[in-house]
Formats: C-alpha cells, structure tokens, sequence
C-alpha cells in the first residue's frame, strides 16, 4: 500500500465530523482515494467497518456481523430494522465503504442507527451516482456533513510517488503521468506497477511511451461504470471527436444522455470562444471507449467528426496552423491509431503520414504522441 500523503486536510475534516458531529458523507470518482481515507481515519476510532456490495441482498452490508440464526423477516415481519438494530453490537462509530451500492434494508439500517442510537457515521459514495433514499437523507437534511474528494494535484502526485519510489520523478514525466491518470491513484499505481518508470540520473523517468497493462484498461473502464444505449453512443462520439461540438453531439444522440454523463463527470462541458465543446472527463477513457469499436462502427463514428468538431473547429481551437490534411492526421494519431492504420483509414501513404506527422510536431512544438494529445486537448 502506498503511503498516505497529501490529504491530511481532507483526513481532519473527517476526523472533526465523527468527534463533533453525527458524521460525513465522503463523495469522489473510483481512485479518488475514498476508500483509502476511510481506513486512515477509522483506525483512530473504535468502529466497525461495513460495505455496499449488491443492493438486492437484503442487509447485505451487515451479513457478516448479523446472527445467521435467525431470520429478519420471522423474527420480526412488522419491524425488521428494530430486529438488526437491536441484534448489534455496534460501537460508536460506524464506517460505510461504497454507500451508492448499499440495499435499502442496510441503509434504513444505517439511518436508523445514526438518528435514534447515536451512533456516529463515516461514509463513501461513488460521485454522480445516486444514493439510497435514507443516506441520501441523512446529508440533504443536515444530519451529516458531506465531503467532495478532488483527485490528486500534480504537486501532490509528484509527492506520493516521490515517497512510494523513494526518490523525485523527473519533472516532465511527472507532468506526464498527470496528464494520464489525472491524479487517479488506481491508474496511477496500475502504470508505475507495469514497469513504465526507470531511476536515472537520480531521478524517475519514461524513456518512452507509458505501458497500459490489461489491467488498467480494465480498471479504466470499470471505472465508467453502466450505460444505456444512448449514454453509451454518446460517449462512442465524443471519444473519437473530441472536442466536440455540444449541440452536435446532442443532436446525434439526446440531451438527456448528455446531461447524465456530465453529472456523472465522464464528460466535461467547456467553452472555447462562442461554443461549447465536450470532451471525456478522463485521458483513460478515450482509449477504452474505443476499443469497444470494431471496424465497421469505427468507420461510422468517424464520418460524423466533421459535424462534431463543428465548421471552424480548427480557427477556434488553434489549429489554424496545421493545415486540414495535418490536423486530421494529428487527431488520429492522438486518439492511439498508428501510422498504419491512419493510412488505412485517410487513404493515405505510410509514409505521407509520416511526413505529415512530422510537420505536426514542428509547428505544435511536441515530441510524442502523449504530448500531442494533451496540445490537441487543450487547443
């Protein structure tokens, strides 16, 4: 486990809330650190530790401490949170892994507990994710505290791995790896695990290009979580246009969709001169997404970049000085493809495309495709 740096802040916070108060609400993305917080703070307190798991097992959080003797609903068929609250033994703090995965009898439970038994609570959830009714009651009535975890600064990151390596990264890696993962520890942690970092000249660095282990794609997209058809399509879009244009992107798929993906921060509205423009919320997602595409949905999803990118995308985002032919072999090559199969898909030469590229990084001043992808995003 890697050292616990950078949220002493946010580890007080918490600690204040279940020594002054009945508790908190701890919200983030998946790698955020929720969890990780969790464990920092509870060891300072006698508690007992639950977890949201599946929210059809009836007192599922609470399966491991409740009496497998008896049944709930026989026991007690009028009051069965009476039952579980009066079969625990529960010290004065409770603390609550994944709170959005909770069934309703655990979080009936829970809120049952912390309004008429005094026990105090410490909770995560997942961010944009809704959460059962009693928690959700439990902040929106005042009762808890809440907390919204932002992921890891580069400054920060650049701490934490200083301190899990043993010594700095080198300053652009560092840059690097943030752009990537976001601060995202799992990611974070998965790209340092799969041997992408090496110690020289007295600091860590990446000669080349970071190694995306299956792991980590897995976790990349684990960490989008369920979609519906059209918040899925929508997301397909923006993966292979981004930036795109907002009102494009709705037209092709719902505003519906959209405004569920940006609650759930897996896409980020921004404004670029008169327009608004969306792109993924994480670097990560870009290359999952894709892959869920074969040949033939690539080929469809990449015809309707001209009406997503929006007719002066390239005066807007700056990318007045590459030519048209040049900007789309930029955007492809940052999107992952390789010379090859952006030949394939431009009908061009591999060498053309070569030569194309090279141009590309003279006027945008890059060296890689990992820093051609971070020019394109923010352009």
């Amino acid at each position: 486990m890697w050292p616990f740096i950078g949220r002493a802040q946010e580890r007080d916070a918490v600690r204040a809330a279940l020594r002054d108060g009945a508790g908190i609400l701890v919200t983030g993305e998946p790698g955020a650190g929720c969890s990780r917080l969790l464990i920092e703070v509870a060891a300072a307190f006698d508690h007992l530790a639950v977890a949201g798991n599946d929210p059809h097992v009836p007192f599922g959080a609470f399966a491991h401490v409740l009496p497998i003797s008896a049944d709930p609903a026989r026991s007690d068929p009028v009051n069965p949170i009476g039952w579980a609250a009066a079969a625990l033994r529960i010290p004065a703090v409770l603390t609550v892994d994944d709170a959005h995965l909770l069934d309703p009898q655990s979080a009936a439970l829970i809120r049952h507990l912390v309004l008429h038994q005094g026990v105090r609570v410490a909770l995560t959830a997942r961010v944009g994710l809704p959460l059962p009714g009693p928690i959700g009651a439990l902040w929106k009535d005042g009762v808890i505290a809440r907390l919204d975890m932002d992921p890891l600064s580069q400054r920060v990151t650049g701490q934490v791995l200083a301190a899990a390596l043993g010594g700095p990264v080198d300053t652009f890696t560092l840059r690097r790896l943030w752009h990537v993962t976001r601060g995202n520890l799992r990611f974070l942690t998965e790209i340092v695990a799969a041997g992408s970092l090496i110690l020289a000249y007295g600091s860590w660095r990446c000669e080349g290009e970071f190694v995306f282990s299956d792991r980590l794609l897995r976790l990349a997209e684990e960490s989008i979580g369920e979609l519906d058809a059209s918040e899925r399509e929508a997301l397909e879009y923006v993966a292979f246009s981004e930036p795109a244009d907002l009102d494009a992107l709705i037209s092709l798929t719902s505003q519906g969709a959209v405004e569920r993906l940006e609650r759930r921060r897996l896409i980020e509205v921004i404004r670029q001169g008169a327009q608004l423009r969306v792109r993924l919320g994480h670097p990560l997602h870009g290359q999952t997404i894709r892959s869920w595409s074969g040949q033939v949905r690539t080929r469809s999803l990449l015809a309707s970049v001209t009406q997503l990118r929006g007719t002066d995308a390239g005066a807007e985002d700056g990318g007045g000085a590459l030519s048209e032919r040049e900007f789309e072999v930029a955007r492809l090559a940052a999107l992952g493809l390789t010379n090859r199969e952006i030949a394939d898909w431009l009908t061009l030469s591999h060498r053309t495309v070569g030569n194309h590229l090279c141009h590309v990084y003279t006027k945008l001043g890059v060296n890689d495709r990992s820093q051609l992808a971070e020019t394109l995003m923010v352009m």
